[in-house]
């Protein structure tokens, strides 16, 4: 049985891992391996999020975004929460909404709408009816071109299924002032993966988001552990060794962000295929940089092992 929105919201903590959807060669759905990417990720990760933009998304059809979510939902089998991403349009939106509840996910992720310019009256519209379409709990999706305003989010904090953001921005200034307009009424979430996860922890955020632990999890699974210790300077020193590298190369081209973590699941055999167009894949060169971070990272932890220093 799908958690209530409470329930969902009080879930909020840990690693929320996005995952990617595998294609084969000729870009169809890889549906084996996404069940076992699926049951990967249910080890490792807090709250799975199958379509969000590492999910491709914005590439699959509704038809497909629901045959994905029904399958990982079926998968992971209510041992970790399942949250499923949807929007671009409000009946769109609206659709794939009850379809979610129907198959049995636990919350949806509402991503911007197509028209990213409406004021704050349309927009709370918007997320309003969305949210009303569903008693599944509701995380917003705040990125670079769509930011909160307060007197936006204090409204939408009164939605009663409306219960967390994943703030993907980075504005810590701006993250300040929204996480004291909304107290405790709405989650709020490190959605910038590792890179940020000290800055929000130590603001008392509980939960940040990862596409790296598709194929590297346990960085973030140590990550994480220091962080609920308070160790900021450790996990500081953690993310400069094993995550900035890859992050700086998810950042050097368009559509990278994506297209990395799956080339770095295909380099250790796991399920990924290609990306899908508009997205292409890695230059030969980046290529080969890739390979050469994920051997680096994989002496690294062997001398950690054994307790000597990496080569």
């Amino acid at each position: 049985m799908a958690r209530t929105a409470q329930e969902l919201k009080a879930s909020l903590r840990g690693i929320i891992g996005f995952g990617v959807t595998p294609f084969h060669d000729d870009f169809s759905i890889d549906l084996d391996g996404l069940r076992e990417n699926a049951e990967s990720l249910a080890q490792s990760c807090d709250v799975i999020v199958p379509l969000g933009n590492n999910g491709e998304i914005s590439s699959l059809s509704p038809e497909e975004q629901k045959q994905v979510g029904q399958v990982v939902v079926d998968e992971v089998r209510g041992r970790k929460p399942v949250i499923v991403g949807m929007g671009f349009s409000f009946p769109l939106a609206v659709e794939l909404a009850a379809a979610a509840q129907q198959y049995g996910a636990d919350g949806i992720l509402i991503l911007p709408p197509s028209c990213n310019h409406a004021d704050d009256e349309g927009l709370f519209e918007y997320y309003r009816r969305i949210a009303e379409a569903t008693t599944l709990g509701v995380i917003l999706f705040q990125t670079p071109a769509l930011n909160f305003s307060l007197p936006l989010l204090r409204l939408l904090a009164t939605v009663p299924n409306i219960v967390g953001m994943k703030d993907e921005h980075g504005d810590m200034k701006q993250f300040v002032h929204q996480r004291q307009a909304v107290g405790d009424r709405i989650e709020l979430l490190c959605g910038v993966g590792e890179i940020l996860a000290p800055s929000y922890f130590a603001l008392g955020v509980r939960a940040f988001t990862s596409g790296i632990i598709n194929f590297m999890p346990e960085t973030p699974v140590r990550l994480l552990e220091l962080l609920r210790e308070q160790k900021f300077v450790q996990a500081t020193h953690l993310i400069e060794q094993e995550v900035l590298a890859i992050f700086r190369l998810r950042s050097r081209r368009p559509g990278y962000v994506t297209a990395v973590i799956k080339e770095a699941m295909n380099l250790r055999g796991l399920h990924a295929g290609p990306v899908r167009p508009p997205l292409v894949p890695l230059r030969d060169q980046d290529r080969e940089e890739l390979q050469t971070l994920l051997n680096e990272l994989g002496s690294m932890k062997a001398a950690a092992v054994l307790g000597t220093a990496a080569p």
